[in-house]
């Protein structure tokens, strides 16, 4: 017989959410929750209620369940359902949704119950692998905050414009220079005094980057000038201010499109 498991991921680096990941065949009463959560089956199907209304729900499908949502989600068989549920604060989720249009100033609900969508799919339960892996704070938040700037564009009208605030370029000197270290959004956000949803704003309205994603970019520059100049890959990882040999090694990857390795082959004689 397979044992249930239960386990949760909380990191105090990230307050605004708790994800579970869990298998079971016990049905659940209809309850509700005060955040906005988000739930897939990796393995077995469910009859889904969510504010009266009932589903059926399987693989490439995901359950959005408002706040204060009466729902429940329970297997249709002696099966073992495996899942995810993602619980996010809903403040958090309203200021992502207003980096989307700019007129929002509440959250909105998703009107949508279901989303049958493969690529969603995938990228949430990646996203999901993500969360429960040995990766740094920082790159975690960037991770949920790119999947949730896609997901909430579903459904909410996109009226972002091109802004500009004179700190936008500080904030750049700031993170060229100051590129070996890991700078989070909440040391930007009282280091220039700005909201650390109103930097991503700009980031994103001025390159479509997120700040980490711009630091990381800033990383991975100047270990290619190290890699030039004859630096092994661990000092340069180090030089750049990564974690470990693993972190430069996938992001150098994911950026260059070849390994570290590779790429100084080319200036070696």
């Amino acid at each position: 017989m397979q044992k249930t498991f239960t386990e949760i991921f909380k990191d105090k680096n990230l307050p605004f959410l708790e994800l579970r990941h869990s298998n079971s065949n016990l049905h659940y009463k209809k309850h509700f929750h005060d955040t906005f959560s988000l739930g897939v089956n990796k393995k077995g199907i469910s009859k889904y209620f969510n504010s009266g209304e009932e589903y059926i729900l399987k693989k490439n499908g995901l359950s959005i369940i408002n706040p204060k949502a009466v729902h429940s989600c329970n297997s249709c068989s002696d099966e073992l359902n495996e899942y995810y549920m993602l619980y996010l604060d809903v403040n958090w989720c309203m200021n992502i949704q207003k980096l989307i249009n700019k007129d929002v100033n509440t959250f909105i609900e998703i009107s949508n119950h279901l989303l049958e969508d493969e690529e969603f799919y995938i990228e949430y339960t990646s996203l999901c692998y993500y969360l429960f892996e040995n990766h740094d704070s920082c790159d975690k938040e960037d991770a949920v905050i790119d999947f949730f700037l896609k997901f909430f564009a579903l459904f909410i009208d996109d009226t972002r414009l091109k802004i500009y605030d004179e700190k936008f370029e500080k904030i750049i000197d700031y993170l060229d220079t100051n590129y070996k270290e890991n700078i989070t959004l909440e040391e930007l956000a009282n280091k220039f005094k700005l909201n650390s949803f109103y930097i991503i704003r700009i980031f994103k309205s001025q390159m479509n980057l997120t700040p980490r994603a711009y630091l990381i970019n800033r990383k991975i520059n100047k270990s290619k000038e190290f890699l030039q100049e004859g630096f092994s890959i661990v000092d340069t990882a180090l030089e750049c201010g990564f974690f470990d040999q693993s972190h430069f090694h996938k992001n150098f990857l994911k950026i260059v499109a070849v390994t570290p390795k590779d790429y100084q082959i080319n200036f070696l004689q």
